[in-house]
């Protein structure tokens, strides 16, 4: 993968800003982007949570890759400790998982493995434990993406060969049985998300030279999804549903597979913008905010009723907060 694509797409270097986004996500329950099948009851909060189930706390990377950081978004205080990586290892994604845990990614030596980290009363980090079995080969860099099944039963990372073709690896955190999807053309991966089987992803192809060398925008990036209990190999076997506006950088898949939600950008604001799978139609813009932050990544919670949206400004915003917490110390975070 070529230096300046590298430095034009730094997936792995944005701020996080953890948004409800207005009042039509205040519960999975009463919204469209909830999967039909959710509870009518709700379960009883855990500590980590809000009413209303929203997530109290975040967990970071540290730039360096050398710790995991646990800081409560209502304030931006850190809680407890940092939490070490494994010697000669550093973090670089991670994502939640059940309950109150959420899985984590290192990488040494062409090999990615991953840990589940768990939060204790009150968001104290209470362990941190490696997934026996799990591993991923490859290189993995600052644009490679990651996304956790919500019962925390299998991973899809993305990695890059030489050249800037990516590959995605989905491996059971149980039993370590790795299926593999390989691009065979430049492309950012990035974007996953999972409804069932389905994994979500933004296909990005990179910007290519003319015929007098100049530099030839890349196509609008492609919404795809791929059914992982089918058979592995092409990543062409994946579907395209929909086409994005250029420059979208972040999407997410709503639990039931019928909605995508994109973070876009334009010279004046960004907003977050429901599409249909089905039609591909725009839906409903569920916020919009003046300024340009910047939209790098779009991910929601385990229960996949609350987004989070990664920016650019060096902020931290919490679900309900209006004074952003600075968190540019901190280059992923999960809810």
């Amino acid at each position: 993968m070529g230096a300046a694509w590298r430095n034009a797409v730094p997936i792995g270097v944005a701020v996080v800003a953890a948004l409800a986004i207005g009042a039509g996500v205040d519960t999975v329950h009463r919204h469209p982007w909830s999967h039909k099948s959710a509870p009518t009851v709700a379960k009883p909060a855990s500590t980590t949570t809000e009413k209303g189930g929203k997530p109290r706390f975040v967990v970071g990377v540290r730039r360096d890759g050398d710790a995991l950081v646990v800081r409560d978004v209502r304030n931006g205080h850190d809680v407890g400790l940092p939490v070490a990586a494994p010697a000669g290892r550093r973090f670089q994604r991670i994502a939640a998982g059940p309950s109150d845990s959420y899985i984590v990614a290192s990488y040494a030596s062409r090999k990615i493995m991953f840990h589940r980290f768990v939060l204790g009363k009150d968001g104290e980090p209470s362990a941190l434990t490696d997934i026996p079995r799990a591993t991923v080969p490859g290189v993995s860099t600052t644009s490679s993406d990651m996304a956790v099944t919500p019962d925390g039963a299998s991973i899809a990372y993305v990695t890059y060969r030489s050249g800037g073709a990516g590959s995605v690896d989905v491996v059971s955190t149980r039993t370590g049985t790795r299926k593999t999807w390989t691009a065979k053309s430049p492309a950012r991966i990035s974007s996953l998300s999972w409804a069932g089987d389905t994994l979500s992803f933004l296909w990005s192809p990179q910007p290519r030279a003319g015929a007098r060398g100049e530099l030839v925008a890349a196509v609008p990036p492609q919404f795809r999804m791929l059914n992982t209990a089918g058979p592995a190999g092409d990543l062409k076997l994946s579907k395209p549903v929909l086409k994005l506006p250029a420059g979208t950088e972040a999407a997410v898949l709503s639990p039931d597979g019928r909605t995508v939600v994109a973070g876009l950008e334009s010279s004046s604001h960004v907003a977050i913008q429901q599409y249909s799978t089905e039609t591909g139609r725009p839906g409903r813009v569920l916020w919009t905010q003046k300024g340009r932050p910047g939209v790098r990544r779009l991910d929601a919670d385990s229960s996949g009723g609350h987004l989070l949206l990664s920016g650019d400004d060096g902020r931290l915003y919490g679900p309900e907060e209006r004074t952003p917490v600075l968190a540019d110390d901190l280059s992923d975070v999960a809810w």
